[in-house]
C-alpha cells in the first residue's frame, strides 16, 4: 500500500474521562482539550462527549480510558474503548456520602433547635402561669362600666328634625 492509503487507515485516538455508564456496553467519555484563543491567546478548554462501545463492561465512571475511532455501530457510537489507562474514584458515591453525611448533622441541628425551644416555652408558660396566680391574688376588683344613658341610633338629633 501507498503511504496515503496507510495514512487514511489511521484512526484517531483519544483519552477522557468516563462520565456515564449506565447504558448496556455502551460508556460517555468526556474529553478536554486545552487550546490558546487565536486572538486573546488564553488557555481554553474545550470539551466533547463521545459514545464509545465497551464491549465487556470494564470501565466504569471516573475510569480515564483511551478511545479509538471505529465504524458507526449505532447512530451516535462510532467510538472503541481500547485500554484503561487508570482507575478513577467515583465521584458520585463519595459524593451521596458526604451529603447523606450533611443531612444527618443538619437534622440533629434541628432536633436540637426544636427541644431548646420547646424548653424555652416551658419555662414561659410556667412564668406565665406563677405570674396570672400571684396578679388574681393581689388584684383589687375593679367596678363593671356604667352602661350609656341613651341607647345609641344612627339619627344624629340636630338632624331628626
Amino acid at each position: 500500500m501507498t503511504q496515503r492509503a496507510l495514512e487514511s487507515k489511521r484512526r484517531q485516538v483519544r483519552e477522557g474521562r468516563v462520565v456515564s455508564a449506565k447504558m448496556q456496553k455502551t460508556v460517555v467519555v468526556q474529553v478536554e482539550q486545552r487550546r490558546l484563543h487565536p486572538l486573546y491567546g488564553k488557555v481554553v478548554s474545550y470539551t466533547r462527549r463521545f459514545k464509545a462501545h465497551n464491549e465487556e463492561p470494564h470501565a466504569q465512571l471516573g475510569d480515564l480510558v483511551r478511545i479509538v475511532e471505529s465504524r458507526p455501530l449505532s447512530r451516535d457510537k462510532c467510538w472503541r474503548v481500547v485500554s484503561i489507562l487508570q482507575r478513577g474514584q467515583v465521584v458520585e458515591k463519595a459524593v451521596d456520602v458526604e451529603l447523606e453525611s450533611l443531612r444527618e448533622k443538619e437534622e440533629a441541628e434541628r432536633a436540637a433547635r426544636r427541644a431548646e425551644e420547646e424548653r424555652r416555652a416551658a419555662e414561659r408558660l410556667a412564668k406565665l402561669a406563677g405570674e396570672g396566680e400571684e396578679a388574681a391574688a393581689e388584684a383589687v376588683p375593679m367596678e363593671p362600666l356604667a352602661p350609656e344613658s341613651a341607647p345609641m341610633t344612627g339619627v344624629d338629633e340636630g338632624e331628626a328634625g
